[in-house]
C-alpha cells in the first residue's frame, strides 16, 4: 500500500486514507472519520476532492474505487454544523456543493463506490455520482434534507429522478423514506448486490475487469455514457459516432507509427 501523503509532502490527509494499487492500476481511497461519521465537513469535502483528483491525475491509475472505512457507515450526508457556523449571507453567496459535485462529477476515470451500512444526504448523492455502485445487505440510502428544511444539493432531486423515476424520488425526497438494499438493488441505484465481507473483493474484481482495457477509450466511453443525461438520443449518438471514429483513427495512427519506428530500426534509418 502507498499512501499519497507518502508521495507529496504538501497532501496531509487527516479523514481520508488512500492506497494505491500500482500492479493492478487501481487507487483506492478510503473515508476515514469516526468521530462525525465520515460526514461531509469542509475538511473532509476538501481531502476526498484531493485524493479523487490525484488519482485522476495519476497517469498509472485507470479505475478509482471509494470505500468507507467504518463498518457500519458510509457517509452521514453534510456537517450541520458547517450550516449553523457560518451567515445567511455567506450561505447565500456561496454555490453550496458546488465543489464536490463537480469535481466529483468531473473525474475522467471510472470511479466505483462501495457502500456499507448507511449512505444518508450528501453521502447518498456522491454514490449517485459514480459510475457503478456496490451495496451489501446493509446498505441503507436516503435523502432526509426536508426534515431539516432544505433540499438535496448536491444533484439529488436531479439524478434520483433520472435513475428511478419522477414520482418514485418524489416519493423518497418528501417523505425522507429509506431506501433498502433490496429496493435500491430493485431500482437499480446498486448494480452489484454482495455481502458485506465481500464488499471491497467485489469493488476491487470489477475494477481489474475494467483497468485490463486501454485508459483512453475508458475514459472516452464513461464521457459518452455520460451524455446520454444531458442531451437527446440523437445528438448523443451523433457524438458517440464522433468518438468512436477518433478511436479509429488513434489506433490507426499509433499502429502506423509503430511499424515506422520498426522499419527505421530494421534498416538502421536514422531521423
Amino acid at each position: 500500500m502507498i499512501r499519497l501523503n507518502q508521495l507529496s509532502s504538501q497532501i496531509q490527509y487527516q479523514k481520508v486514507e488512500v492506497e494505491k494499487l500500482e500492479q493492478d492500476q487501481i487507487g483506492i481511497v478510503y473515508m476515514n472519520s469516526p468521530k462525525d461519521l465520515n460526514c461531509l465537513s469542509a475538511q473532509m469535502k476538501k481531502e476526498l476532492i484531493s485524493a479523487l483528483k490525484q488519482f485522476d491525475n495519476d497517469n498509472d491509475i485507470k479505475v478509482i474505487v471509494l470505500l468507507s472505512k467504518l463498518a457500519k457507515v458510509f457517509c452521514a450526508g453534510a456537517d450541520i454544523k458547517d450550516f449553523l457556523s457560518s451567515s445567511l449571507q455567506t450561505q447565500l453567496l456561496n454555490d453550496l456543493f458546488k465543489d464536490i459535485h463537480d469535481e466529483v462529477s468531473g473525474l475522467k476515470k471510472p470511479l466505483i463506490v462501495g457502500v456499507n451500512g448507511f449512505a444518508f444526504g450528501g453521502g447518498f448523492e456522491i454514490s449517485l455520482l459514480a459510475d457503478i455502485i456496490v451495496g451489501t445487505e446493509n446498505t441503507k440510502f436516503g435523502l432526509p434534507e426536508l426534515n431539516l428544511g432544505i433540499i438535496p444539493g448536491i444533484g439529488g432531486t436531479q439524478r434520483l429522478s433520472r435513475l428511478i423515476g419522477r414520482t418514485n424520488a418524489q416519493r423518497y425526497i418528501l417523505t425522507g423514506d429509506t431506501i433498502d438494499s433490496q429496493e435500491a438493488y430493485k431500482y437499480g441505484i446498486i448494480n452489484v448486490l454482495v455481502k458485506s465481507e465481500e464488499l471491497k473483493d467485489k469493488c476491487i474484481e470489477l475494477a481489474r475487469k475494467i483497468s485490463s482495457k486501454s485508459l483512453y477509450t475508458l475514459m472516452v466511453a464513461k464521457q459518452s455514457i455520460n451524455l446520454a443525461e444531458e442531451t437527446t438520443l440523437h445528438s448523443g449518438s451523433k457524438m458517440e459516432r464522433f468518438l468512436i471514429k477518433n478511436l479509429i483513427l488513434r489506433k490507426f495512427e499509433i499502429k502506423n507509427n509503430y511499424l515506422i519506428k520498426k522499419n527505421k530500426i530494421k534498416y538502421n534509418i536514422k531521423n
